[in-house]
């Protein structure tokens, strides 16, 4: 049975929690360059010095957004990855469509992953070579049951696939007017499909 959390440790995570909160919007709304952690402690109503009990820096604050945000993507990702299907046009509009409705519905948080600032911070590196470690994990699956084409090295093939992925996201939750959702999984299927399977899985998918 789990012991049940005091008042003073009840106050801390709805601090932690309302920093988090309101880094989010603050980042989101303003850009990460702009925002300051004094910004992020007046909105949530606190100290300074108290986000820093909480968080080392503003990478730190940063950081936990993003991964504590986009935990549930990567999980999904892992588990496609881990367990690959059949059906090459099957598996890759699932994929295309996972990326996609995690942007759509979590606009905020991947203004802040697409944000400049957060690669000079080396943050959404972190999450983009995770991703990349992701792809390249199923791509070598592939490539050894001969599902995609002997010509595509894996590690290769995972940067552009991701960076593909990221650019088209990133200029579509800017401009979510130049395309409709079922543009972009399309689009992204129909690239992924075509510039990684062999033309026999295709036919079979």
């Amino acid at each position: 049975m789990t012991a049940p959390i005091n008042a003073r440790e009840r106050s801390r995570l709805e601090t932690r929690k309302r920093l988090l909160t309101k880094g989010t919007e603050l980042f989101a709304a303003q850009g990460i360059a702009h925002t300051r952690t004094s910004d992020v402690a007046e909105a949530a109503g606190v100290a300074v010095g108290t986000l820093y009990l909480h968080f080392k820096d503003k990478r730190g604050l940063l950081r936990e957004i993003l991964f504590s945000g986009i935990d549930e993507l990567l999980r999904a990702l892992l588990a496609l990855a881990d367990h690959p299907m059949k059906e090459a046009r099957k598996a890759v509009r699932i994929h295309a469509e996972t990326m996609v409705s995690f942007t759509e519905e979590n606009p905020a948080l991947c203004r802040i992953l697409f944000d400049p600032e957060a690669t000079n911070l080396q943050v959404s590196t972190e999450i983009i070579d995770y991703l990349v470690q992701i792809q390249e994990k199923r791509l070598h699956e592939e490539k050894s049951n001969g599902h995609i084409r002997d010509t595509l090295d894996p590690a290769v093939t995972a940067q552009a696939m991701v960076g593909m992925c990221v650019q088209v996201l990133a200029w579509w939750i800017r401009n979510p007017e130049k395309a409709t959702r079922k543009d972009v999984i399309n689009t992204l299927s129909s690239l992924r499909l075509t510039g990684l399977y062999t033309s026999e899985n295709i036919k079979r998918a």
